[in-house]
């Protein structure tokens, strides 16, 4: 696959990869009126940039759903440690004990450890059940962790508990905000729902802002009833002057939780992945998974379907199976040598396809109101020979 600048897509049939976080509301408006995608790729996790109830009903629409679980998830990992110790480390430069008397024990009885008390036995409540909310729970569970997840529909045979309670998800040590921005969860945590809170509750937000009222959270935690780790912010970044600047009982950090060491490229491979699944899976089979899945986003998955880079496309990758080339920020000028990224190989348009349930893994991938069914025939006809 080539990427190339989304100007040079095109007018018909160009998929398109695009960031809408660094795009301005009307340059993504630009972009997405510019031509007739028929496939735009976001690079985010969220939707929420997108009008969905305007979305044009022949443009499959898809979002990188998996890439940012592992980083969002050390994040919040790292939050909730950070806190649990701030009051020290058991560790220090050097060793800085006196030389014990030859009768006394090695550790003597009411050694301070630093302060912290660790993971063990925490209670912790995960808002949101995506491939963010899973992965955490499953690591804060091995350490030890009480843990509590915050779901619109609770699952029979969860490992977790469950809730769909915000009174039992908030009684708790520390909770994290995992969930996509939606109707149903902008200010889900509001100013009493915050009131009722665990004294002491430390909340940890990777998602979106404007899913906890920002200023009740500010008025708690300046009270000292909460405290509060920050990815996200509204507005980002913050006024000079902001109160949550420079309260102790706050850490913010500048939308940064989803990097990696390979996250600037990482949406390729959700994009690849639901590119192949989509590819090899039976236009014509039964039952669509997206159908048994509902067709809206669960609002208390880890992040809604959102939309991505603003790059956009065409050119050939291997004969007889065209591919899109796609544009992304920064891509090089018109005329200079494209990037070159591999994708998987799928089957020409007659080949058989082997397992529709391969369909199922990528469900999460989809923006309704794309259906599953729909996602197939899109991409079959972006695979028919002469097209690009």
């Amino acid at each position: 696959m080539e990427l190339r600048p989304w100007q040079e897509a095109p007018e018909w049939d160009g998929v398109l990869l695009m960031a809408p976080h660094e795009l301005s509301a009307a340059r993504r408006a630009e972009v997405l009126r510019s031509v007739r995608w028929s496939w735009v790729h976001l690079t985010s996790a969220g939707a929420d940039f997108i009008d969905l109830a305007e979305w044009p009903a022949d443009t499959l629409l898809t979002r990188s759903w998996r890439c940012y679980a592992a980083p969002l998830a050390e994040y919040a990992l790292h939050a909730v440690l950070t806190h649990e110790w701030r009051r020290g480390t058991p560790w220090q430069e050097r060793d800085t004990r006196s030389a014990p008397a030859p009768d006394a024990p090695p550790v003597p009885a009411g050694a301070s450890t630093g302060g912290g008390t660790g993971l063990w036995g925490a209670e912790v409540t995960v808002a949101g059940w995506g491939a963010v909310g899973q992965r955490l729970a499953t690591v804060l569970d091995a350490l030890g962790a009480r843990v509590t997840v915050l779901r619109r529909s609770p699952e029979p045979g969860s490992p977790f508990r469950q809730t769909s309670d915000l009174g039992r998800a908030l009684d708790a040590d520390h909770l994290v905000v995992a969930l996509p921005l939606t109707a149903g969860t902008r200010h889900l945590f509001d100013r009493a729902a915050l009131g009722r809170a665990r004294p002491g509750l430390h909340l940890v937000n990777v998602s979106r802002a404007a899913i906890v009222d920002q200023d009740a959270l500010t008025e708690l935690c300046a009270a000292g009833r909460l405290f509060a780790t920050l990815d996200v912010t509204d507005p980002e970044p913050l006024p000079t002057g902001h109160p949550l600047r420079s309260l102790p009982t706050v850490r913010l950090s500048p939308h940064v939780a989803w990097r990696s060491r390979d996250s600037d490229a990482a949406f390729a491979d959700d994009f690849a992945t639901i590119w192949a699944a989509l590819a090899d899976s039976d236009t014509s089979a039964a039952p669509d998974p997206s159908a048994a899945a509902g067709s809206s986003a669960d609002p208390h998955s880890s992040h809604a379907p959102g939309i991505a880079h603003a790059p956009g496309i065409s050119d050939v990758s291997a004969p007889g199976v065209p591919a899109p080339a796609v544009p992304v920020p920064g891509a090089p000028a018109p005329g200079a040598p494209a990037p070159a990224v591999p994708l998987p190989t799928v089957p020409a348009p007659s080949a058989p396809a082997p397992d529709a349930r391969a369909l199922d893994a990528v469900i999460p991938g989809l923006v309704p109101p794309t259906s599953g069914r729909r996602a197939r025939a899109a991409v079959r006809a972006l695979l028919t020979p002469g097209r690009s």
